[in-house]
């Protein structure tokens, strides 16, 4: 994968697709927007992507299950707010950095987080979050202006929403169809003994009534 997945045009982006464990052979399917692409390397290169490159990138090796979707814009702009994720589990690393058309230097750099101004530096510099939690979840984006332009005109890149996941929400979303599925299970079972219980006593009811029958009929054992 990228080590950003929002780009300028007209850059270039390798993707690779890799595997926990080696196997065998080298064959890879790759699918943009979930069409199949002729290539079948290991490795997806995007030599001067432009607004089509944009899109939904999966791969996979030796017929296995599809990878993860990769999503890569290809932005045309002055400014451009990366993300290294913008789906984060809580306590990893996160970095922000607000990048000028063809790596011009930016400067008097503003970084604003829910529509709040958070970092102001003269000279351009990252946003480096160490251990991110759910306070860091928001919608991003950067203002600065270059230097060998007269003017005081400022820009603004395209805003960037960063969630913050808790790592026990994975475990959360599994309960959440497991307790109903116990219940289903359960409900199941104690209707199954209601049943087997109810037939079982039908049948000794049944039986005592035929034994009654018979006492009245033939008193004699």
């Amino acid at each position: 994968t990228p080590a950003w997945n929002r780009i300028f045009r007209g850059e270039n982006v390798t993707l690779t697709c890799n595997e926990n464990k080696p196997l065998k052979g080298n064959f890879t399917e790759w699918t943009y927007n979930n069409t199949t692409l002729e290539v079948t390397t290991s490795s997806l290169h995007i030599t001067n992507a432009s607004h089509r490159s944009s899109g939904e990138y999966r791969c996979r090796n030796n017929d296995l299950n599809l990878s993860e979707a990769v999503h890569l814009e290809v932005f045309s702009d002055w400014l451009l707010l990366q993300a290294s994720a913008e789906e984060v589990i809580e306590g990893k690393a996160l970095v922000l950095r607000c990048r000028g058309w063809k790596d011009w230097n930016v400067f008097k750099v503003i970084y604003y987080k829910d529509g709040k101004p958070l970092e102001y530096w003269y000279e351009n510099k990252n946003i480096s979050i160490e251990s991110a939690t759910t306070e860091n979840s928001g919608t991003y984006y950067c203002e600065g202006a270059f230097n060998f332009k007269r003017t005081s005109e400022r820009y603004i890149s395209d805003p960037l929403n960063i969630t913050v996941k808790k790592a026990e929400q994975s475990k959360r979303y599994w309960l959440q169809f497991l307790i109903p599925l116990l219940v289903v299970i359960l409900f199941a079972v104690d209707t199954g003994l209601f049943v087997s219980t109810q037939q079982q006593l039908t049948f000794l009811l049944k039986i005592k009534r035929t034994r009654r029958g018979r006492k009245l009929m033939d008193p004699h054992p």
